[in-house]
């Protein structure tokens, strides 16, 4: 995306993923609002998983449930299953969308959950989904489908987690790296920012480009747009330490390139998880 593109370019559409988990119900509502504050479309995607219903056909086939209990698992059950959490998504999707006065559509889809979501997004597309779905209860705290769409999206991809506070601060954090890849990430923050949001922190993409970035050009570009943004201590920049930092600074969320040095770094697994509030990746 050019630096023209990314100056105002509001998403065309709002894009969520679901699976009817707790956390995708919680994206559901993220997206709804979303939709709702930028008079967008809302598209619900449900992917039935098309390798579950393969595995289900085996005869071998056992499922683990949550109490240790080993079990067969047959086709019906598993299409049961996915036919029962679909309603359930379009019931929620009904709900939220009305509510909100959103035009929402759900698409249900068979295949690999990856490979459709992806299909199905442009790079003018804003796609939320939850942090994990239903792997929560292997002990995952970022699920594998999200972090490769997190890689493989042509647009901005929002990791939503929900707060643990219970009011909103409207503080969003961006990471701000050297030259024109910062100033196009901060364009690029500026045009997904919520109506009542703004950018009160900036971190540098490394701890040795803190001192240069408070003289360049993305400086200057905070400066004139967000007055109030500070620039976040170049020591905070690891994992443990920035989740901390934003944190006490009241931050809701952040906004990262998918070419962050930061992101590199750690790892996508790492930082999304490290940072306990929702995580927009950009292109």
């Amino acid at each position: 995306m050019s630096n023209a593109e990314a100056n105002g370019r509001r998403p065309r559409r709002i894009v969520v993923l679901l699976d009817a988990s707790h956390a995708s119900m919680a994206a559901l509502e993220a997206a709804v609002e979303l939709a709702a504050h930028r008079n967008t479309e809302l598209l619900a995607v449900f992917v039935e998983e098309e390798e579950l219903l393969r595995c289900a056909g085996y005869p071998w086939t056992r499922e683990v449930g949550l109490s240790g209990a080993v079990r067969p698992i047959e086709t019906t059950t598993v299409e049961e299953r996915m036919r029962d959490r679909a309603e359930e998504v379009r019931s929620a999707l009904q709900r939220s969308s009305q509510r909100r006065g959103v035009a929402a559509r759900l698409q249900v889809c068979r295949g690999r959950v990856v490979h459709e979501a992806l299909a199905l997004v442009g790079s003018g597309d804003f796609l939320v989904l939850g942090k994990v779905g239903y792997a929560r209860c292997r002990g995952l705290r970022l699920g594998s489908t999200a972090r490769a769409i997190v890689h493989g999206a042509p647009g901005p991809v929002m990791v939503f987690e929900e707060s643990a506070r219970r009011e909103r601060a409207r503080n969003v954090a961006v990471v701000v790296a050297p030259g024109e890849a910062g100033l196009t990430t901060l364009r690029y923050a500026q045009a997904l920012l919520g109506d009542r949001e703004t950018l009160s922190l900036a971190i540098p993409d490394a701890p040795e480009d803190g001192h240069a970035l408070r003289q360049s050009e993305a400086a200057q570009w905070l400066r004139t747009h967000y007055p109030q943004a500070r620039w976040l201590d170049e020591a905070a920049t690891d994992a443990e330490h920035l989740a901390a930092a934003l944190m006490d600074g009241g931050v809701e969320k952040v906004i990262v390139s998918r070419r962050s040095t930061l992101l590199a770094h750690h790892g996508p697994r790492s930082l999304i998880e490290s940072i306990r509030i929702p995580v927009i990746v950009t292109p």
